[in-house]
């Protein structure tokens, strides 16, 4: 009798009903049947949920402005500075799951910058690194440095073959007693080298200048060099505070908070 009753009741329902994602569902036994689904179907969209990384500071603002809502929030720490689009309010809950992040990203210059900060390098390796650094450097003993100056400093320290003494010289400035290819001869070396680039690659117009004092002593007739910023930490954390408002300012009506 059961069955008399379901069997009369089915009988009275459509045998097939769409459904919203475009799939057939077939009221006899239940199953969705997908192959009279419309080809290159697309359902409405309910929510409109963004997840993006953008890695350049001016797209980032511009896409966070052209996004932004009156819940929009923004977010940042020491690696990344995040927009929530659809943070919730006082008034309405949301998901929070609307998003577009910029990782800070370092540069290749500030990394091999930072790897060489307060290690001791070979003569070889200290006039590479030079070679390589030589469009940043920006001053010599805290006088302003022309590109003659720093790549006759390299050839000289490459032209010497052995070092008979390393001292310095009321100047302050490094003179090596040195036998290079020519002959003997006395080479100057500035104490003080100033460096300036940017940190990170997500805006390189924002540039860091570091003092870098070097230290040389002298093993087997060669030289050990060792490059220190004593200040290093210090002025990549101005530096990501710099950046992290700038965005901040540039995204106008949407506050920032430090997590």
């Amino acid at each position: 009798m059961k069955e008399i009753f379901n069997n009369l009741m089915n009988a009275f329902k459509p045998p097939m009903q769409p459904l919203e994602d475009g799939a057939i569902i077939v009221h006899n036994d239940y199953k969705l049947d997908t192959s009279k689904q419309p080809l290159h179907f697309k359902p409405s969209l309910h929510r409109h949920v963004v997840s993006q990384k953008i890695i350049n500071k001016d797209d980032f603002i511009a896409f966070v402005t052209e996004y932004r809502t009156d819940a929009t929030k923004l977010f940042y720490d020491d690696g990344s500075v995040r927009a929530v689009f659809n943070y919730i309010t006082a008034e309405k809950a949301d998901y929070g799951d609307s998003t577009a992040t910029m990782p800070l990203v370092l540069t290749d210059d500030y990394k091999e910058y930072r790897r060489s900060n307060g290690c001791q390098i070979t003569q070889k390796d200290f006039i590479r690194f030079l070679k390589r650094m030589e469009p940043f450097i920006v001053a010599l003993d805290n006088k302003k440095a022309d590109d003659m100056d720093i790549i006759e400093m390299a050839e000289n320290l490459q032209g010497i073959t052995t070092i008979d003494s390393i001292q310095r010289n009321a100047s302050n400035k490094f003179t090596i007693d040195a036998t290079v290819r020519t002959g003997k001869q006395n080479v100057e070396i500035p104490r003080i080298i100033t460096f300036e680039f940017p940190i990170y690659a997500n805006d390189r117009v924002l540039t860091t200048r570091f003092e870098t004092e070097l230290f040389l002593s002298a093993q087997d007739g060669t030289f050990i060099a060792e490059l220190i910023c004593y200040n290093i930490d210090q002025l990549e954390e101005e530096t990501r505070r710099l950046l992290t408002q700038s965005i901040c300012d540039g995204i106008e009506g949407v506050k920032a908070f430090q997590v």
